[in-house]
């Protein structure tokens, strides 16, 4: 039960995640710096499974993860799909973490699929990738914007939010926000006023989205906040009788910067915003494949 879009531009890319969970489940803990092997990362965690959804590392690659409802879990003990996160953001290929997936015992994972976002990710330069494990084979494909997870209908509710998501973005590359981004942005002192829907209002200030003219960015923003068609099962901002989004995560990864915006609870209310930066430490030359 989530959503996951993003934007490529000239200098980067952007991710915004919303995390879908039954409303039992404990909170997660806010984003925190961790190093493993001598690459930093930040990531929130999960205080039942210890792992994450969603993670960068300071070389600029990002992973998300997302579950696989549809195909029945094995019958024996599981290895929480979260610590997956947690192993492989240290990686800084996509080739280190297909190697690594390989050496780890999947039969003991619920499937799932790890959305990867390499280092030097552009509009020019890669592309996003799915690595899926359905219960029996591990599989990569190239990955398009959004991916989505439900427990519940997911034709109806995919076909409903791709729908809205390509409606409203626009149908050509626009440059996006960020310090570093784009050199030749215009950042505007004294920004123009934009119509925005209240449930938006909460994270489109969290990102400063309404200083950068940068509909395309703008238009995610909302999306991840959206109610439409009504507070539902459908809406990316998801509400159900028994689950409901639980957090937004905006990641920012560009040549001079590295950010995580986190926006703990429901997008369209939540007041807990925190934004986190990472020193980009690139290697000067990372497989993207």
């Amino acid at each position: 039960m989530c959503t996951v879009s993003w934007l490529l531009a000239n200098d980067g890319y952007q991710v915004f995640f919303n995390r879908d969970e039954q409303k039992g489940r404990a909170l997660a803990r806010s984003p925190k710096y961790f190093n493993d092997l001598g690459v930093k990362y930040l990531m929130p965690v999960d205080p039942v499974g210890g792992g994450s959804w969603i993670a960068i590392n300071q070389a600029g690659l990002s992973i998300c993860l997302l579950n696989y409802y549809q195909q029945k879990p094995p019958e024996k003990e599981l290895i929480s799909r979260g610590l997956l996160v947690k192993s492989l953001i240290s990686n800084t290929s996509l080739t280190k973490i297909r190697s690594a997936l390989k050496k780890l015992p999947l039969q003991c994972y619920a499937a799932f699929t790890l959305l990867v976002f390499p280092s030097h990710l552009t509009a020019q330069i890669g592309d996003v990738y799915a690595v899926r494990w359905d219960g029996f084979e591990l599989t990569t494909l190239t990955a398009v914007s959004p991916m989505i997870s439900s427990s519940i209908a997911l034709a109806e509710v995919t076909n409903y939010r791709e729908d809205h998501h390509n409606a409203i973005l626009l149908p050509h590359q626009v440059l996006f926000s960020g310090d570093g981004c784009n050199d030749e942005l215009e950042i505007r002192p004294t920004p123009a006023r934009v119509d925005i829907d209240s449930v938006a209002v909460n994270i489109i200030e969290l990102t400063n989205q309404r200083c950068i003219d940068d509909k395309n960015s703008l238009a995610l923003t909302q999306f991840h906040a959206s109610h439409e068609p009504a507070p539902s099962y459908l809406s990316v901002c998801m509400h159900r009788d028994d689950a409901h989004t639980v957090s937004f995560t905006h990641l920012i990864a560009t040549r001079k910067q590295l950010k995580m915006n986190y926006v703990c609870g429901c997008p369209c209310s939540s007041k807990q915003h925190q934004s986190y930066a990472l020193y980009p430490h690139r290697e000067t030359c990372v497989a993207v494949v």
